[in-house]
């Protein structure tokens, strides 16, 4: 069934479309006024549903990083909904940024409708489809260009909407050496993501595990819920994501011989979390890391590493090779399962209620 389905082509060409927006950044072919950013908002309000609202938690996280001292939130679209009166203040000026894949996302919609007519509020909305509903009530839209995702679980779109983001800000703060850096992610994912295909089928096939936990925090927390809902969505494994330390209080309780635990790219600064990966290790879980071998305490029995050759001079942008590792295993999971991956259980395209 490998390579029989879209989401397998989605997820291995994923950098085709990055590619496209990086160059529409770069090249100024976009239609959207970046000094957008340059007024002074009091707050910026992140939104989205689902895989759009795991990916607002870290365009919040990327935004406070590069503009320090922002004061920033990030919500469910039905939140921001159902609870304006508690987010919006009127003597405040605030710009929205919506992500929606479709665009015809309803409680997305809805807060764009909500709040069209406030003179204080300004909105932005990421979507990969033009001429969509969200379009007309949006201040402010960029398009993913050429992404027409034919599985019902968010891949690259997620990954394409959150790489815009990141680079449309960059961009605009002039950030000319993280600009080139993503450039380089580019090229280094586009050289490993056939070997890691290979080596997740492989790991699956040999680790045939019955409950997933995803560890990150930071831009990587975002990421963590992300990888948290491909797993469950996909392969309908028990899977949970948790900020890094606070997997020690309490759900750690969880953890056995069948269980295994992602720990989402670190960076440099992974060595510093050595304690916490001996103590999942000798609990008898399996562990996978994204990154470096970097831990001299750590016996080899139950870790493993991915894509341990990357070298970045910004934490921020490595991260972004965790959505294909997670993605791939979530995937090969699925089919180790004998599931569908394009057709999840119960679920939809779109949401519309």
């Amino acid at each position: 069934m490998k390579n029989q389905n879209h989401t397998y082509g989605e997820i291995i060409t994923q950098t085709v479309s990055w590619e496209k927006i990086y160059r529409d950044v770069v090249e100024k072919k976009f239609d959207l006024d970046l000094n957008i950013f340059s007024y002074d908002f009091d707050e910026i309000i992140f939104f989205g549903c689902g895989s759009s609202f795991n990916l607002s938690q870290s365009a919040l996280f990327f935004t406070k990083f590069l503009v320090n001292g922002k004061n920033c939130s990030a919500l469910p679209s039905s939140e921001l909904l159902f609870n304006t009166n508690i987010y919006i203040n009127k003597n405040k000026k605030y710009l929205i940024i919506g992500f929606s894949r479709s665009g015809e996302t309803t409680e997305t919609i809805n807060v764009l409708k909500q709040l069209m007519d406030k003179n204080n509020i300004t909105s932005l909305i990421f979507s990969c489809k033009d001429n969509a509903t969200i379009e007309r009530f949006s201040d402010n839209y960029f398009i993913c260009r050429g992404i027409v995702e034919k599985s019902i679980v968010m891949t690259v779109s997620f990954s394409s909407m959150l790489f815009a983001y990141c680079i449309l800000l960059t961009k605009f703060l002039e950030n000319k050496k993280m600009l080139e850096e993503y450039n380089i992610l580019i090229n280094f994912i586009e050289r490993n993501i056939s070997k890691l295909f290979d080596n997740i089928e492989n790991y699956v096939n040999a680790n045939n595990f019955k409950s997933y936990f995803v560890l990150g925090y930071g831009f990587n927390y975002g990421l963590a819920v992300e990888a948290d809902l491909k797993m469950k969505e996909m392969s309908q494994t028990p899977s949970y994501s948790y900020h890094l330390y606070e997997f020690s209080h309490g759900p750690k309780a969880l953890l056995n011989r069948d269980s295994l635990c992602l720990v989402l790219t670190l960076g440099k600064s992974l060595a510093e979390h050595e304690k916490i990966i001996k103590e999942i290790t000798d609990l008898g879980s399996k562990v996978l890391v994204v990154g470096k071998k970097a831990f001299k305490n750590v016996g080899d029995r139950n870790i493993e590493y991915l894509l341990h050759d990357s070298n970045f001079e910004f934490d921020i942008v490595e991260s972004f090779i965790n959505i294909p590792v997670f993605q791939v295993l979530a995937y090969f999971k699925t089919l180790n399962k004998k599931l569908n991956p394009d057709v999840p259980n119960n679920l939809n395209y779109t949401v519309k209620i």
